[in-house]
């Protein structure tokens, strides 16, 4: 089961860890822990990301998201 893959809607993963972006103290913490975990299915929630103020820091920022989902 280890070398067999998580396939969703056609879409292949690695891992089968999705991480959570909150109780992290600010979003360069938030960034470390995602790539230590090794996920590639990241969870945020829609409060947590910016999209309206583009001068203000986005979590988005530190994530990219052709690597995460």
């Amino acid at each position: 089961m280890q070398d067999e893959r998580l396939i969703i809607a056609g879409r292949e993963f690695k891992s089968r860890l999705w991480v959570g972006t909150g109780k992290y103290k600010d979003f360069v913490e938030t960034k470390k822990a995602i790539d230590a975990a090794g996920a590639d299915v990241v969870t945020v929630a829609v409060r947590r990301v910016n999209i309206t103020d583009r001068s203000k820091e986005n979590l988005l920022d530190y994530l990219d998201p052709k690597k995460y989902t």
